[in-house]
């Protein structure tokens, strides 16, 4: 059995997703692209911390958000080689702890102002 790499979601959203997502996005340092129905966001987090990367596509007012850390190589050496290239933002797990409260905390408040129940 695969792994789960991603914190995925899907829910419906009435209103317009991108200005939110954009001022959401350049409280917490984010910085965002958009390519047709989705919108990309990244944040590096420092040095030993990686990247938080959220996806959301929409499609007809439906939403799927993807949430995930992108481990990067210096975090990769501490974790031992260990942790995966991908990692989801859920506690649990054992691995990467700190890197995925960051990112659930960050991602939680984009989750807040659409609505949506917050990662645990």
């Amino acid at each position: 059995m695969q792994k789960r790499t991603h914190t995925v979601r899907t829910f419906h959203f009435e209103k317009a997703l991108l200005p939110i997502v954009e001022a959401w996005a350049k409280d917490l340092g984010f910085i965002v692209e958009v390519e047709n129905n989705k919108i990309l966001c990244e944040k590096g987090m420092g040095l030993m911390t990686s990247p938080v990367q959220v996806i959301l596509e929409e499609t007809d007012g439906d939403i799927r958000l993807e949430a995930f850390l992108k481990v990067d190589p210096i975090t990769m050496f501490a974790s031992l080689f260990m942790a995966p290239d991908e990692m989801h933002l859920e506690s649990g797990d054992g691995q990467l702890i700190m890197e995925r409260k960051f990112g659930r905390d960050k991602v939680n408040k984009l989750l807040e102002q659409l609505g949506q129940p917050p990662i645990e």
